[in-house]
């Protein structure tokens, strides 16, 4: 499970750190590139802002569902190759980083925005990026294993 754990950690840590600098920041906008910001946009939904101005009993289970996932995670973890601990422990350091949010602050905080001219992704974080990856490289993966 050392590599579960690695993974998890990594993910954790990377999540926190970014969050912690996207704090920090005097402005509201960071133009990166003409099609990446860093911006400041707090998601009381849940992926990508889905649900986010509704739904507020939805959203305070949250709270409680999430560590059953992460729980879910874990045994799921125990019982599988070193690949695909690795890929969990991206699934569920993302997860517990987001699970953070929601307990610190009542919303995740998402700083990342892609977009072409004003077309917008919905901004999203490292916490995201991890779950959403380490999610599609597991189906992936596992579908096509004999």
């Amino acid at each position: 499970m050392l590599i579960f754990y690695l993974f998890a950690f990594f993910t954790f840590f990377l999540d926190r750190l970014t969050k912690y600098l996207t704090l920090r920041m005097d402005y509201s906008i960071l133009e990166i590139t003409p099609f990446l910001n860093i911006v400041k946009v707090w998601n009381r939904g849940i992926a990508f802002g889905l649900m986010g101005g509704s739904f507020k009993i939805f959203s305070s289970l949250l709270i409680f569902i999430i560590p059953v996932i992460l729980l879910l995670v874990y045994f799921f973890a125990r019982k599988t190759d070193k690949f695909n601990k690795a890929l969990l422990g991206i699934v569920f350091g993302g997860g517990l980083g987001n699970w953070l949010d929601r307990i610190s602050f009542g919303a995740v905080l998402d700083f990342i925005d892609l977009h072409y001219k004003n077309y917008h992704w919905p901004a999203f974080n490292v916490a995201d990026l991890a779950i959403t990856v380490g999610l599609i490289l597991l189906v992936v993966r596992n579908a096509f294993k004999n």
